[in-house]
């Protein structure tokens, strides 16, 4: 098995995809700061790099060394909007033109639904082929990274994957969720009536990812013919159901065996309670995750989109359905309180 270089192999997604990765027999190269905690990356098969995303000098070396580049780093929120798109945009740029510089077989760039923003009215399941509209700074700076990587489309093969909701054992915001729901019986949703939600589970999103690495197809440059813009983008769910964020609170309920009461809560109280929680991060000098941005993306009117081009051309299918993978997931967060 080949080489690979992942970035954010850290995070969720990232120590479930290295985890694969090493399982099939590649050696990984993997991007991490010298505060991250690597305890969970396999022992074996894994060579650490310190380094950073938005420093280029740090991973040049260990890039040419590999022969495909997996991109999941980036981030989530910020205190400045600058922040957002030097490291999810900016740094793409950057990353791209050490790939050129190494020959880099393929770039794999794992992006957000939030680039491609809700469906447009009056859709309601967007597709790869509705025009791109983010309604959040988050969403806008993955956009401005997939930009990067299409002004270099000709010189580096790139496949951009937009995953949806992703979901699993091991995921920090789920973990948050699930013990509202465990502990209070109380699950807090912004306004009367919630978006149809898109949800992958991680490991249908980490078989995606490796299948778009075998065979998935090619961004097209940002100087072709707009039609063709929808190459080498695949959205990342499972579209057999689309659940509101107030039934997948009632789903994780079930799968631990107990009821949650929903409580829907004012579009202005939600932005009121998420401007005072930036201004006290502000002051702490840390981020917080609950903040403006998320509520803009949580009160649209659908999250919904189509997997239909991954299932044509890459032969993606889900191996389970949500109700069946939840008692799992609660039951990995039950044994992290124990």
């Amino acid at each position: 098995m080949e080489s690979v270089f992942v970035t954010g192999g850290t995070g969720f997604i990232g120590k479930h995809l290295i985890q694969q990765l090493v399982a099939a027999g590649a050696v990984c190269h993997c991007l991490v700061r010298e505060t991250s905690d690597t305890r969970s990356l396999p022992k074996s098969g894994v060579t650490l790099v310190y380094g950073s995303i938005d420093r280029p000098e740090t991973y040049a070396d260990s890039i040419a060394k590999c022969e495909t580049v997996i991109h999941l780093a980036g981030l989530t929120h910020s205190l400045k909007i600058d922040e957002l798109f030097r490291v999810n945009a900016e740094a793409c740029g950057q990353l791209a033109d050490v790939c050129i510089d190494a020959s880099v077989r393929k770039l794999i760039y794992v992006s957000s639904l939030a680039a491609a923003g809700p469906p447009p009215k009056p859709k309601l399941v967007r597709d790869e082929c509705d025009p791109d509209q983010p309604v959040s700074d988050y969403g806008r700076s993955k956009l401005a990274g997939e930009i990067e990587f299409r002004k270099r489309a000709e010189r580096l093969a790139t496949t951009v994957i937009r995953p949806a909701v992703v979901y699993g054992p091991g995921d920090q915001k789920i973990a948050q969720l699930i013990s509202s729901i465990v502990h209070w019986h109380l699950h807090l949703v912004v306004g009367f009536r919630t978006p149809k939600l898109s949800l992958i589970h991680v490991d249908d999103l980490v078989s995606l990812i490796l299948s778009a690495a075998r065979g998935g197809e090619r961004l097209e440059s940002a100087t072709s013919d707009p039609s063709l813009c929808s190459r080498g983008i695949y959205f990342a769910c499972d579209d057999s159901e689309f659940v509101t964020y107030g039934e997948f609170g009632r789903r994780i309920a079930k799968a631990a065996n107990t009821r949650a009461l929903v409580w829907p809560i004012w579009k202005i109280t939600g932005h009121t309670i998420a401007w005072f929680a930036e201004k006290i991060a502000g002051a702490r000098e840390k981020t917080s995750f609950l903040n403006r941005d998320k509520i803009r993306e949580a009160t649209v009117w659908s999250w919904a989109c189509s997997s239909q081009k991954a299932r044509e051309q890459l032969g993606f299918a889900p191996h389970a359905p949500l109700d069946s993978r939840l008692p799992a997931v609660v039951a990995s967060y039950s044994k992290r309180v124990q």
